[in-house]
C-alpha cells in the first residue's frame, strides 16, 4: 500500500524539516561574521528547536491514538499529491549537507535567501496540514509554526533588505 498522508506522516516530516532547518541556521552563525547575523541565526536556530520539540509530543501523543492508525484518518488523494510534492523537497537540505549547503552559498545575502525561500515553503506546507488535519491538537500546532514561521519571513527579509 502507498504511504499516504495523514497527521502522522505530517508531523514526521515536520519534525525533519525543523532538524534540517535548525542544522542550517547552526551552519548559518558559524559562518557568520557580523554579530547582528549571529544574532539572527541563533534565534532562529533555537525556534527551530523549540518547533522540533513541540512537533515531537504531538507525534507522540497523536502515535498513541488507535485511530490515528486508520484509513479514514488519511488525507485524500490530491491533498495527498501535494503534500508529497512539499515534502519532498523537505524544505531545508538533509542535516548531513547542512554544512556544504551553507558554505557554497558563500555569502549572508545568499544564505538569507536560501532560508527566505525554506521558510516560504514551510509556510505553506504547514498551511495544508492544518487545513487537513484530522486531530485538533495537530491542526493547531501546524497552525501555530505556520504563523511562527511567517514571522521568520519578515525577520530575514528585514535583514536582506538591510544587507543591500
Amino acid at each position: 500500500m502507498e504511504n499516504l498522508f495523514s497527521d502522522l506522516e505530517g508531523l514526521r516530516i515536520a519534525i525533519e524539516i525543523e532538524a534540517r532547518g535548525q542544522a542550517f541556521y547552526s551552519q548559518a552563525y558559524e559562518q557568520a561574521v557580523h554579530q547582528e547575523h549571529k544574532d539572527l541565526f541563533l534565534f532562529l536556530m533555537n525556534e527551530e528547536l523549540q518547533h522540533l520539540e513541540a512537533f515531537t509530543q504531538i507525534f507522540t501523543a497523536v502515535s498513541e491514538r488507535k485511530e490515528a492508525h486508520s484509513a479514514e484518518y488519511l488525507f485524500n488523494p490530491d491533498t495527498y499529491r501535494y503534500l508529497t510534492v512539499l515534502a519532498e523537497s523537505h524544505i531545508f537540505p538533509p542535516e548531513s549537507q547542512a554544512q556544504h549547503t551553507v558554505a557554497e552559498l558563500k555569502s549572508v545575502k545568499a544564505i538569507l535567501n536560501t532560508a527566505m525561500q525554506a521558510e516560504k515553503d514551510s509556510i505553506l506546507l504547514y498551511d495544508e496540514l492544518s487545513r487537513n488535519a484530522k486531530f485538533e491538537d495537530a491542526r493547531k500546532i501546524f497552525a501555530r509554526l505556520k504563523i511562527e514561521e511567517q514571522g521568520h519571513v519578515v525577520k530575514l527579509r528585514e535583514m536582506i533588505d538591510a544587507w543591500v
